[in-house]
């Protein structure tokens, strides 16, 4: 028989989940609370695990169309080159990032949920659950107060870094919060930037990222504020169509749940944009686990997933101590190595997976 199953949360893991176990043949029930996706561009960055992972319901082919191929990373002392990474170079059939704003990600998302006869319940968010041996009891409280309670077999709480599943669950959720705060603004900036590549550019004990959107507008995400108006190379055009600032840390669960009750995305964990790999860790968690809801493997689901999301956060860590580093000798040793050792074939084929999404 197939598996009844309530998703929490209609971002892009929630969606990506409902849309894989709809696939596999599952009744899904998706609900959020909000009353509509999200408008604004947030994660930016889909990498080749998420395009291998929805290839095969056709999602890949539409994301590819919808965003910008990205196809190399710069580093840049300042506005002084330093290495490349060539992604292009890659052995694989998707040997390129896509830069594709989060709206457009849930949009192609949620179409595709539709067209498969699944919409999303919105104005509807989880208040409660109880989970048996063999059912989940979930209430579900409408917008104008209303309660209704569902009966399903399994429960996925994909709802967020306040994830009220990952509470109802009473997991503990360890680690702390950085004392950097985080800029970020779409704009248009006439300079050197290409369409196509991600440049970073490290500044004295911070740093300053820059991210094609399409065209001449560009994502710039620091950890100084005033530095959003002081690019290195070129000058922003009129005013940013979204900034937004933020604080994060890094965070995981000690587990991502048991028997009939899971985590998925930020429920289970975050940690620093370094990388882009926030969404895309999610999607997989949200593919692995509607794959082993319709064929088995759940009781290793925590343990597998935990061990990924662990070596993503240190990952995250370690790159954003190397971009902010605010000893000058450790800066001048790492810029060294970055001229020296990055461009060296060896080296630029163990970091093209990692930057990439496929090493772990």
């Amino acid at each position: 028989m197939a598996p009844s199953v309530l998703v929490a949360g209609a971002g892009p893991v929630g969606l990506a989940a409902a849309n894989r176990l709809t696939r596999n043949g599952a009744t899904v029930r998706i609900v959020d609370s909000n009353a509509a996706r999200t408008t604004l561009s947030k994660a930016l960055a889909v990498n080749v695990r998420t395009m291998e992972l929805l290839e095969r319901s056709g999602l890949t082919e539409r994301l590819i169309a919808a965003g910008q191929r990205l196809n190399r990373m710069r580093f840049f002392s300042g506005a002084k080159p330093l290495a490349d990474i060539h992604f292009d170079r890659l052995d694989h059939r998707y040997n390129f990032l896509i830069s594709l704003p989060q709206s457009e990600t849930e949009r192609i998302l949620e179409e595709d949920l539709l067209a498969l006869g699944v919409g999303v319940d919105r104005r509807t968010g989880l208040t409660a659950f109880s989970a048996g041996d063999d059912v989940v009891d979930a209430t579900l409280r409408s917008e104008d107060g209303s309660e209704t309670r569902v009966r399903v077999d399994y429960l996925i709480g994909a709802d967020g870094a306040h994830s009220m599943v990952r509470k109802g669950l009473g997991v503990g959720f360890p680690g702390e919060k950085h004392p950097l705060h985080w800029n970020l603004a779409d704009v248009e900036i006439d300079g050197p930037y290409g369409a196509d590549e991600v440049t970073m550019h490290l500044q004295p004990e911070h740093a300053m990222l820059v991210i094609p959107l399409g065209g001449r507008r560009f994502r710039i995400v620091t950890t100084v504020p005033d530095s959003l108006s002081k690019l290195p190379m070129g000058k922003i055009v009129g005013t940013p169509s979204w900034s937004a600032d933020f604080s994060t840390g890094h965070r995981i669960v000690d587990s991502y749940g048991s028997s009939r009750v899971f985590l998925a995305g930020d429920a289970a964990h975050i940690h620093s944009p370094a990388g882009g790999r926030g969404m895309n860790l999610g999607i997989e968690d949200a593919t692995v686990l509607a794959d082993r809801i319709s064929d088995g493997g759940l009781t290793s689901y925590s343990r597998d997933r935990r061990r990924v999301g662990l070596s993503i956060v240190q990952q995250t860590e370690r790159m954003l101590s190397m971009a902010t580093l605010k000893n000058p000798m450790a800066r001048g040793l790492r810029n060294m190595l970055l001229r020296q050792v990055v461009p060296l074939d060896a080296v630029q084929r163990i970091l093209r997976p990692r930057l990439m999404g496929i090493a772990d």
